[in-house]
């Protein structure tokens, strides 16, 4: 039970990986076992890998890959972001301001170079990297648009969507082999204050969280217009499941696996 402030469920669904205050856990699934954990100085966010035992840690000296459950390196000194990380955990992109590197796990070199200086990342379903370029989504090198930033990226892990979260609070989805702009709308009122993003594997659910803040509540809306389909009052986040079988919702007071209720005949 300690104060969870990122999470994401990784592995298909057989572990996830947490953060909290100087503390990044291993958690198995479904019943919250601690496998591992690691206390880097100064650690403040994980970020997973949905089809792989990976994800990145985000401490004192910058970024870095991990492989779970154990939490070793992988990759170090990616500086400080934005990162992303692929699906299989076997492509790793960080920028700085002036370029995007993609690195290949295991071998020491870059294996891509993109000029700019995106604000957001990721990796799409196919493995596409895609980058916030201004108000767009964007292969990475594209010129900004005009407008609201990008602030943060998430990408379903099984479908070709993608939700971007905006400087003025509203949020934009994409479909990303384009990438073309399927619908933008405005959350319910406070919930995208330092907002958390996610998505659901089927690229139909947006999740936002409140990593910070007196009185936290995270949400689940429906991808085509914001409609709110969940809340869950004292949650700082919602991270779906890439099989599609669960919830990781976190908080102050640790974390939670909530299963989809049965339908009633």
């Amino acid at each position: 039970p300690v104060p969870v402030r990122s999470a994401s469920v990784v592995a298909g669904g057989r572990l996830a990986l947490a953060a909290a205050p100087g503390v990044a856990l291993s958690l198995a699934l479904p019943r919250l076992r601690v496998v591992h954990d690691r206390r880097p100085p100064g650690l403040a966010e994980a970020v997973g890998a949905p089809g792989a035992n990976a994800g990145l840690l985000r401490a004192g000296g910058g970024w870095r890959a991990v492989v779970l459950p154990s939490l070793g390196d992988v990759l170090a000194d990616l500086g400080d972001g934005p990162v992303a990380i692929r699906s299989d955990g076997r492509r790793v992109a960080a920028a700085d301001d002036r370029a995007v590197v993609v690195w290949a796990v295991g071998s020491p070199d870059p294996v891509e170079r993109h000029d700019g200086a995106p604000s957001a990342l990721c990796f799409t379903a196919s493995g596409a990297l895609l980058a916030a370029a201004g108000a767009s989504l964007a292969r990475p090198g594209a010129p900004p648009r005009e407008g609201s930033g990008i602030v943060a990226l998430a990408a379903a892990s099984g479908a070709p969507r993608v939700a971007a979260l905006h400087g003025d609070g509203s949020v934009s989805v994409w479909e990303s082999e384009g990438p073309a702009m399927l619908a933008r709308w405005s959350p319910p009122e406070g919930a995208s204050a330092g907002a958390a993003l996610g998505m659901s594997a089927d690229g139909e659910l947006v999740t936002l969280g409140a990593p910070e803040g007196h009185a936290p509540v995270a949400w689940m809306l429906r991808a085509a217009d914001g409609a709110p389909v969940r809340s869950v009052e004292g949650a700082r986040i919602l991270a779906p499941s890439p099989a599609g079988d669960g919830l990781l919702a976190g908080g102050d007071w640790g974390c939670a696996w909530m299963r989809p209720l049965e339908d009633e005949e």
